[in-house]
């Protein structure tokens, strides 16, 4: 466990945390299919634990991880560390946030622990994250953690209605003292 603050901790995903997962999405199934393809196939409790399987593989591999943001003691959202590339030392990350939990900025200092945790554990030297360019929520969270806007990416990300263009921003390692 990995304690952010007073109020946020980031826990390795594993399967107890499937029914809490799966009641965030259905209870904000609209918002989230919004942005996020995963959700109409990662709604119950066995979608969630099949993830979990995926996501103990990454670690096993060293290609990334999972955490549960945990708010005060409850299940609030995720934040993970994929897509990794151990030749080029280059991962991407990626968040949702249980709409009972939004605008206290819970989201962007648990984005900000899991950057440091993709430098410094997982030794990467490239963080990328993608947004759609409507997505103003994320990428706000983006910005105030830190990462940087470096290109618009045409038809880049597939959500259920179709493909939306992506903001990719990146955020580098700190310079080794």
């Amino acid at each position: 466990m990995i304690q952010v603050d007073d109020e946020i901790a980031l826990v390795p995903l594993t399967a107890e945390v499937a029914d809490a997962y799966a009641a965030h999405a259905e209870r904000d199934y609209e918002r989230m299919r919004r942005w996020l393809w995963w959700v109409d196939s990662g709604r119950t409790a066995a979608d969630v634990r099949t993830f979990v399987a995926t996501v103990e593989d990454r670690r096993l591999h060293d290609l990334g991880d999972c955490y549960t943001i945990v708010v005060n003691g409850e299940v609030a959202g995720a934040v993970d560390i994929h897509d990794v590339n151990r030749q080029h030392s280059v991962g991407a990350i990626g968040y949702w946030l249980g709409s009972t939990y939004g605008g206290r900025g819970i989201m962007t200092r648990a984005v900000v622990a899991t950057a440091q945790l993709a430098f410094e554990t997982h030794r990467l030297h490239r963080l990328e994250l993608l947004a759609a360019v409507d997505n103003h929520a994320s990428r706000a969270v983006a910005e105030r953690a830190g990462f940087t806007l470096e290109a618009i990416l045409h038809q880049r990300l597939w959500a259920p209605h179709g493909f939306d263009d992506a903001a990719l921003y990146a955020k580098l390692a700190p310079p080794s003292s």
